[in-house]
Formats: C-alpha cells, structure tokens, sequence
C-alpha cells in the first residue's frame, strides 16, 4: 500500500482511533505537567538543573542501548491494540479533571530587585516565598481544588507595598512580577524632633536618661513609653523595619524643618541649617507602632527635669513633623 495512503487504509481504525487519543492525552498530559507540575519537581529533585534538560540528556543516550526500528515497530504495534482504547478513554477525563482542579501561580522576580520575600496564605498557614538572584521563578499550585482558589500575599521585603488578595484560574497559571505587581504602600509617618531648649542635646551620644518621650495613639489605652532622649530625630507610624527604610525617602522631605529654623532665626545661614538637619535626620531613632491614618491626631508628652511639656500632631501626609519642647541643659 502507498506511503501516501491515509493511517487508517495503513493501520486501521483501531490505530487511527487510538493514534488521535493518545496524542490528546500526551498533548494534554505535557501541558498539564509542563505548567502546573514540573517546576515544584525540578525544584525539589533537579535543583537547578531542569527536567527538560535531563530529558534532552538521556534521550541520546538511551538511543545508543535500543533498536528505535524496535521501539517504532512496538509503538505501533501497541496502537494497533484494542485493550488500549478503554485506557486512553480513561486517563483523558482523569487530565480534564486535573486541570479542573489545579491552581498554580507563578512568582518572577523584578529585574533590578536582589531579594523578594512574602507570604502567601490560603487557609489557616501561610506559605513562605522567597526569590532570590540564584532562584528568580518560584511557583505555588494547589492540587485537587474543587472549589475557587483565593490567596492573600502579604510582602515581606522589600518593604513598602501593600498585601493583596487574588483569585487564581483554573487550570491556566497566573503569572505576577513582583515586586512591581503589588501597590506600594501609602505612609504617614510622625517625626519628632527636638528643638527649642532641648538645642543643648545636640551632640550627644548618649541618651539622656532624665528625659521620657510618652506617645498616645487614638484608640490606645496606654502610652508608649521611651525612655532618654537625644538630639535625633524620632519616628513612628509603621513596623520597625518600614521605619528604616522609610525614613532613608523622608530625609528628603525636609522643607517644613528648614522653615521652622529660620522662623526661629531669619540670621541662620544655610550651613548652620544644614547642620541641625544632619543632627536629626542622619542618624534617626525609631518606635514601631501601628499605620497612622490621615485625619488622626498623635499626642507626645515629653518629661523633663523642668516639667512635662505636650506636643499634638494631626496626621496629614506622608511625613508629620512635631516638635519637643523640654528642659534640656
């Protein structure tokens, strides 16, 4: 019979049938395996080194110990099979419900960015995620899920950026880069600065242990206490490491400070202004606290050795200067 005949007058019904199921199912399989299955493999068995990779390896290998003609003829003699229909039939609603049933999202990590760390969280224990420029692409699935998928992703570093919620397809992955996908984070942070007659800490390493900073947050009971004061600058209004960070983009914000200085002293030249707001803002101390809201008001009692003094800062926007008042020597 010719080359050019069609499979089934060459083969067979049987073949043909089983010949169009098993590219299916094989289509569907590789799909199924390529995008939900193999990087949590390549990940825990390969390391870095991938599946396809060590397929591509043993393939010519394996070739070098078998007849192909003998594999080829043993192919074909398994399509011709009719004990092989009821399987195909079988394993192709099995993928369907696979796909059905998985969730995969996968995290790439921005150009430009060293590390990226979060949690992600569905139900009641949050799953850690870290990229890193050894490790760029890391995929969490969820397997044999019947109903939607929901997971809230809380970045842990860098810092700045807001946790989110998605909802995750059916069988097709979901794809973010991060840290560019999540919304960064709007602050508003309280700076207190001491000035008036507290100049005479300017200087000073240590804190001064007579003095005691007292913050009252809206809807706290008790203050927050600290103890000793120096000339630096203090902030609050996020978690201690936001603070760091965010502290380093406020040094920037400087405009409200250089206007209370020389109000204080239209004679201040610009070096000696320069000069305070290296004292306060260079090296800065911090007290974590929960996010302020626009629209609060934050009050600082200072206690000194001449007596106790009260600052209230309404919060406005990202950075809210107050200003401590004290008995410095």
């Amino acid at each position: 019979m010719p080359e050019t005949a069609p499979l089934r007058e060459r083969y067979g019904t049987r073949y043909t049938a089983n010949a169009v199921l098993a590219t299916v199912v094989l289509t569907l399989g590789w799909v199924w395996f390529t995008a939900h299955l193999r990087p949590h493999i390549s990940t825990i068995i390969f390391g870095g080194f991938s599946v396809v990779a060590f397929v591509a390896m043993i393939v010519p290998v394996a070739g070098v110990f078998f007849d192909k003609n003998a594999l080829l003829a043993g192919f074909i003699g398994w399509l011709k099979s009719p004990k092989w229909t009821p399987v195909l039939l079988v394993l192709l609603p099995l993928i369907v419900f696979a796909f059905a049933t998985t969730f995969t999202l996968y995290f790439v990590q921005a150009d430009g960015t060293p590390e990226v760390r979060m949690s992600v969280t569905r139900g009641p224990t949050p799953l850690p995620v870290q990229l890193t420029t050894a490790e760029k692409v890391r995929a969490v699935s969820y397997f044999f899920a019947l109903r939607p998928v929901t997971v809230r992703i809380d970045p842990i570093l860098p810092t700045g950026f807001e946790p989110s919620v998605l909802t995750l397809r059916r069988g097709i992955p979901l794809q973010l880069t991060v840290p560019n996908a999540f919304k960064a984070k709007d602050y508003h942070l309280l700076r207190l600065v001491p000035l008036y007659n507290l100049v005479s800490l300017r200087g000073r390493r240590e804190p001064d242990a007579r003095y005691v900073v007292r913050v009252f947050l809206p809807g706290r009971a008790q203050p927050i206490e600290r103890r000793g004061l120096t000339f630096n600058a203090i902030y609050l209004g996020a978690r201690m490491d936001e603070l760091q960070s965010q502290s380093k983009s406020a040094r920037a914000a400087d405009a409200g400070l250089r206007d209370t200085l020389r109000s204080l002293d239209e004679s201040m030249s610009e070096n000696d202004i320069k000069t305070f707001l290296s004292a306060w803002l260079d090296t800065p101390e911090f007290i974590p606290t929960r996010e302020l809201k626009p629209g609060e008001t934050v009050r600082v009692v200072l206690e000194s050795p001449a007596g106790k003094t009260e600052t209230a800062v309404k919060i406005a926007g990202a950075v809210n200067d107050g200003y401590l008042e004290g008995g410095g020597e």
